[in-house]
């Protein structure tokens, strides 16, 4: 059954061209058909006519339809938005339609159920409503556009859309988007502006003007809006700013750890100007943290992070508090080197032979480092933030963490390093405030229980190991590698480079006994007074003393002193067969008489048969007179001989 369609007035008017008043008095005489609802105009109780298309002359119904259709035409695309929209409410939105389909379902009631007229009915509800929700401020028309939306397109007509469209009629496609998003998501944070016209340049390269002109940017920015942020913070930041927000961390528990089970160490830069050889200089500091208590146990502040000030960290740390069985640190240099505990995530040297045994491995500390770019892992940057509130900013000095921290005041402060604290003097407050503040301050961490880092380090310490005092230095002292991991001693015992800087250490024995040899060295970076010297099996040889240089301006003492060392290498050296206690026999003589033994026992040899040589030469006559004994002496005669033919050549 085909669902009959009802004209209005006006309708009727416009099809037959003619005036709506000549409509209304072919109704009231009965010369057209018309049926009576219930309307929102003033005038005979808010009735309105409606003309049944059935009714009406075949010529003006077939009129109506091809009116219909070019309308039905014109609003597909629009329906098909509307569509689009429906689909993807959000939750305000949501909220909006279900309170005006309440508003609008009371007001049918109210009206409908009032002994008034509905006019007044209207204004009254009107009213009740504007008291109710002062919000909304609702006035008569607006409630009838808003039921006649409402019964033309439905829920999207209750949707407040101010401001969420432009007018324009581009729809943004999704290969539009994908162009326009895969510029947009990069590191190098180009803007909405640029990205479009990018995007429009690219599909102009292309030939595509199917899809010119792109939407508005309004379109765009809405688009980017809709972007997740962890895509944002990923791609338009970078990986670690995406890790420290957006991604998940794994919480740790701490009840199962004891004290000095596991320690996490890495470097601070602190945010404060200090006055070193009356020049201003940043300071950092090297620390050790013990994972369950959150004590700082070991420390070490230098103008410069190094390997040096990590081991004297460590070292400071093991003797106060005892040997930690886990070491967990980052990536850094100053914590991957050979002596320490190797090389963590770095590449090995292709010439790097021998492993030597590290610190670590002597003090039986396990090593550990954390994924690279993934400062989190160690949990001790919240101890420095607390150090830098508490501490930091209480200098003249204070610097801030960045330019818009910096006070002004540091500009004049610089120009006079004495005002500020000396690092010497900084050295000690710093100690002063870890031992004396930081370890002794309340902690609301995860298994703190409100109670202090020296109160939860002695409460579950279990084991202690320690080191004893006369084995402390040993313990720590680092290998001077050369390329082959050894050096040569010389002339001046084994010399050692630190900075540009060349530390010569002699030891007399080392120097007679392994001259021009390979050998192992160990140094202690807080004491280069002496080393320890080792063969190529790691067998302890002796302890080398740093030897002086002299100025060309020594005094003759200085000289003197010197040379007796020369000459008691050299008399070292001529006494080493006459301190064996042996008188041997001149080599020559031993040679000779071992040569006139050996003439006695010459082998003859023996043959079978002995062939004699005869000249052809006649025999030279004797002399009729004369000695018989007479030697001629033919050398000279060859000599000229030889002579005479150098001159011919």
């Amino acid at each position: 059954m085909v669902e009959e369609i009802y004209l209005t007035v006006k309708e009727m008017a416009e099809l037959k061209g003619c005036s709506e008043r000549w409509i209304q008095q072919k109704i009231n005489n009965g010369s057209i058909s018309y049926i009576e609802v219930d309307g929102f105009a003033t005038g005979r109780g808010g009735i309105q006519y409606r003309i049944p298309l059935s009714s009406i002359e075949k010529k003006l119904q077939s009129k109506f339809k091809r009116h219909l259709k070019v309308f039905q035409q014109e609003q597909e695309k629009t329906d098909i938005d509307t569509e689009t929209v429906i689909d993807n409410y959000t939750g305000d939105e949501i909220e909006q339609i279900a309170r005006w389909k309440k508003i609008l379902f009371d007001w049918q009631k109210y009206r409908n159920s009032s002994c008034k007229s509905k006019a007044e009915a209207d204004t009254e509800f009107v009213d009740i409503i504007n008291v109710q929700n002062p919000d909304l401020n609702l006035s008569l028309r607006s409630l009838y556009r808003k039921w006649k939306e409402y019964n033309k397109i439905g829920d999207i007509a209750l949707v407040d859309r101010r401001g969420k469209h432009t007018g324009h009629q581009k729809k943004l496609s999704d290969e539009v988007w994908d162009v326009f998003e895969y510029y947009y998501l990069d590191d190098s944070r180009k803007s909405i502006s640029l990205c479009m016209k990018l995007t429009e340049m690219n599909f102009e390269l292309q030939g595509r003007q199917d899809v010119l002109p792109l939407p508005s940017r309004s379109t765009f920015e809405r688009g980017v809006k809709a972007i997740p942020i962890p895509y944002l913070k990923y791609f338009r930041e970078n990986e670690k700013t995406f890790i420290g927000e957006c991604a998940p961390y794994i919480k740790r528990m701490y009840d199962d750890l004891q004290a000095n089970d596991i320690w996490v160490a890495d470097n601070h830069t602190f945010d404060v100007m200090v006055e070193k050889n009356s020049q201003p200089v940043r300071v950092y500091l090297t620390a050790f943290m013990d994972v369950r208590s959150r004590k700082i146990t070991g420390w070490c502040i230098t103008d410069a992070p190094s390997s040096d000030a990590t081991i004297y960290a460590l070292k400071k740390g093991c003797e106060y508090n005892g040997v930690p069985k886990m070491l967990y640190t980052d990536n850094g240099r100053e914590f991957l080197f050979h002596d320490l505990g190797g090389n963590g995530f770095r590449r090995r040297r292709k010439n790097e032979e021998l492993k030597l045994p590290s610190i670590l491995d002597d003090l039986g500390i396990e090593f550990t480092t954390a994924l690279p770019r993934n400062a989190r892992a160690k949990g001790i940057e919240r101890a420095f933030c607390t150090v830098k509130n508490t501490l930091s900013k209480l200098y003249d000095g204070y610097t801030g963490g960045t330019i818009l921290e910096r006070p002004d005041s540091l500009k004049e402060l610089v120009k006079y390093p004495n005002s500020l604290v000396n690092i010497e003097e900084f050295k000690k407050q710093v100690d002063t405030y870890i031992f004396g503040w930081y370890n002794k301050q309340s902690h609301s961490g995860e298994g703190m229980y409100g109670k202090t880092p020296d109160e939860i380090f002695n409460n579950t310490l279990i084991e202690r190991r320690v080191i004893p005092p006369e084995k402390l230095n040993l313990m720590f002292m680092r290998y001077a590698k050369g390329n082959k991991g050894t050096l040569k001693v010389g002339k001046n015992g084994v010399t050692l480079r630190f900075y540009g800087q060349e530390l010569q250490y002699w030891n007399a024995e080392l120097w007679e006994m392994y001259f021009g040899r390979e050998v192992y060295v160990r140094y202690s970076p807080d004491d280069l007074s002496a080393v320890r010297v080792y063969d190529e099996k790691m067998s302890f040889i002796c302890v080398a003393e740093l030897k002086d240089t002299l100025s060309y301006k020594a005094s003759k003492e200085e000289i003197r002193k010197n040379q007796a060392e020369n000459r008691k290498a050299v008399r070292a050296v001529k006494a080493y067969k006459r301190n064996k206690g042996i008188e041997a026999e001149n080599e020559l003589k031993l040679i000779l008489d071992k040569a006139s033994e050996n003439m006695l026992d010459i082998d003859r040899p023996n043959p079978k048969i002995i062939t004699p040589l005869v000249t052809a030469e006649k025999e030279v006559l004797k002399k009729v007179s004369g000695d018989d004994d007479i030697v001629i002496d033919w050398s000279l005669a060859v000599e000229r001989l030889r002579r005479a033919k150098e001159e011919e050549l």
